[in-house]
């Protein structure tokens, strides 16, 4: 007997339904972007429940003059006031806000600087309570309720230095202003 090789077992063909059968590697391509929009939904919706967005212009038009000209206030609270800043001159703005309290413009001033340091009059303060503070004085939005007296006057210096000198007169001091309770305009002066 001879011996016989038997031919190797045929590969049997599998039909291209079995092949889509096999599960193919994960593909970052496709469960990336999945990823990330749920992140950002996330995101949002934390965002949503603790701010409040609005859009508002980046541009704003308005002209202002370079210059700031008032008259000079030469007084014993204005010489106070500004020891109290190390000497340096009182700013025009300063010196129209020394016009208008006259001896309690060394307060004042400390007020305003413990109030907005950077002495800016486009200036705002969200407080804890929700209300805003606005302006070189940073006067409060409560008052807003007052015929007359909207957000834009409080952002000019002039105009938000008359209403702080307004509440002044109407309170019979400085009582409306948070760092005056405190005590903390004292950190403002440089002497008793």
């Amino acid at each position: 007997m001879s011996a016989r090789t038997l031919p190797p077992p045929a590969k049997r063909k599998r039909s291209p339904s079995a092949r889509s059968r096999k599960s193919p590697a994960p593909n970052p391509s496709l469960w990336l972007p999945f990823a990330i929009g749920l992140i950002l939904i996330t995101a949002g919706v934390l965002f949503h429940q603790h701010y409040t967005l609005s859009f508002q212009s980046p541009v704003r038009l308005s002209l202002h003059s370079p210059f700031v000209v008032t008259e000079r206030t030469i007084s014993e609270g204005a010489s106070a006031a500004q020891a109290d800043q190390n000497g340096r001159g009182l700013s025009a703005w300063q010196q129209y806000a020394c016009r208008k309290f006259g001896v309690d413009c060394r307060i004042a001033l400390a007020i305003q600087r413990a109030e907005n340091p950077q002495g800016k009059c486009e200036i705002y303060h969200y407080n804890s309570n929700g209300t805003l503070d606005w302006g070189y004085f940073q006067i409060n939005t409560v008052h807003l309720e007052r015929p007359g007296l909207n957000l834009r006057d409080l952002l000019d210096c002039k105009a938000n230095i008359d209403f702080a000198y307004q509440l002044y007169q109407e309170k019979g001091g400085f009582s409306p202003w948070s760092t005056f309770k405190s005590g903390r305009y004292r950190e403002f002066l440089s002497r008793p």
